[in-house]
């Protein structure tokens, strides 16, 4: 943003606020980076802990949206934090003179029964989608060409992962592979498959350790089936600090949420993204937007198919060589790092989101090479000091 010209002003419209999961986590660095880079922002949500989602909450959230926008003083771009919230974007745009309004799809919301949504969005000349990843801007075609902001990773949480696997750490006798993702999800997220997998593997590369972590509680399910294999260890509910311990602790991560037929599966995988700036290879979905969280054969693998057997193979096939492994680590992090710079992602959350460049910020430094984690400059905020629950 040009010295003297007046910042942008926002208004994001978000479906909560205090519910936790990976839609508010990204909303909230969404708006950490848009503050971060000068932009006046309002925020207003349809629901919070107080609050039950009926028809007389949203009613009551759409006359309170537009009576506070409705008020003197124009307004630049409306972010759309979920497509159900487009309708009173549009509503809210002609009352405050809006020129920009970017509604984000995450994923599910894509491939879901919203074609009425779509159709507004699709006619709405002041609505343009914006998508976490390339699948999901792919899936976003018959609405429009669609702007990709992926998610973004809170500086204190980022600060935290690269010190956390900068610390030097002898190997481990057995390996490790780890899992994160909300534990009320854990079959959509592809854990019996995983589990399968790893028993597996055992019968060719030997004592491995499976850890799996994330908001709980965890089923009654999940918790027999990690009773009933005793290399499998459960972290409920982890905070940032043990989190972090468990990412730079293992050797591979893996991630393998199912597809949901006609298509969806991951839109992004967050955690990917995390594992890597700890120094932990990733193996990722076969099917889904993951693909843009990691750097194929050098920083990840990804299976053929969704079947335990090529999840197994992939596995053996990293546990063969651990220096080999070792290295792919490293390089995770060196690109992990250089992806999620705090400056980079405040310039492209203001670009996508406003069409106005950030106000002018001195970004980090990145470090030449694993372990040599320099202290940040600050810019002035974009970041949060806790991350929310594990997708």
């Amino acid at each position: 943003m040009e010295p003297g010209t007046r910042p942008p002003r926002v208004v994001l419209l978000a479906p909560s606020r205090g519910l936790g999961g990976g839609i508010e986590r990204y909303l909230g660095t969404v708006e950490d980076h848009l503050r971060a880079g000068g932009a006046d922002i309002r925020r207003f949500d349809l629901l919070d802990a107080s609050t039950s989602h009926t028809v007389h909450s949203q009613a009551r959230y759409i006359l309170r949206t537009l009576a506070s926008i409705s008020r003197p003083g124009r307004v630049d771009s409306i972010v759309v934090g979920h497509v159900s919230l487009a309708p009173v974007a549009c509503l809210a745009a002609r009352l405050a003179g809006a020129h920009r309004v970017p509604v984000v799809f995450h994923g599910i919301d894509i491939w879901g029964r919203r074609r009425a949504l779509l159709r507004i969005i699709r006619r709405d000349p002041l609505l343009y989608p914006v998508a976490v990843s390339s699948y999901s801007a792919g899936g976003l075609v018959p609405v429009g060409t669609a702007k990709i902001l992926p998610p973004g990773i809170p500086r204190a949480w980022r600060d935290m992962l690269l010190a956390e696997g900068s610390r030097q750490r002898p190997p481990s006798a057995v390996p490790t592979v780890l899992s994160v993702f909300r534990l009320g999800v854990w079959k959509a997220k592809g854990f019996p498959e995983l589990v399968k997998a790893v028993t597996a593997a055992r019968m060719t590369a030997g004592p491995v350790r499976l850890v799996v972590a994330g908001k709980g509680p965890a089923p009654g399910a999940l918790h027999e089936l990690v009773a009933a294999h005793e290399y499998i260890d459960l972290h409920e509910s982890p905070d940032d600090a043990a989190l972090a311990r468990l990412y730079a602790a293992a050797d591979v991560f893996a991630l393998c949420t199912r597809t949901d037929p006609p298509a969806s599966g991951e839109g992004y995988g967050i955690v990917l993204m995390e594992a890597q700036l700890a120094g932990c290879a990733v193996i990722g979905p076969a099917s889904g937007g993951s693909r843009d969280a990691y750097l194929e054969g050098l920083t990840g693998r990804t299976p053929p198919d969704e079947s335990p057997e090529a999840l197994t193979e992939i596995l053996c096939g990293m546990f063969a060589d651990r220096a080999c492994l070792a290295r792919m680590g490293h390089r995770a992090t060196d690109w992990a790092q250089a992806t999620t710079d705090p400056a980079s992602y405040t310039r492209l959350v203001m670009t996508t989101l406003t069409a106005v460049a950030p106000q002018t910020t001195s970004g980090p430094v990145i470090p030449r090479r694993r372990g040599d984690v320099r202290p940040t400059r600050s810019t002035g905020g974009g970041g949060g000091g806790r991350i929310a629950s594990p997708r």
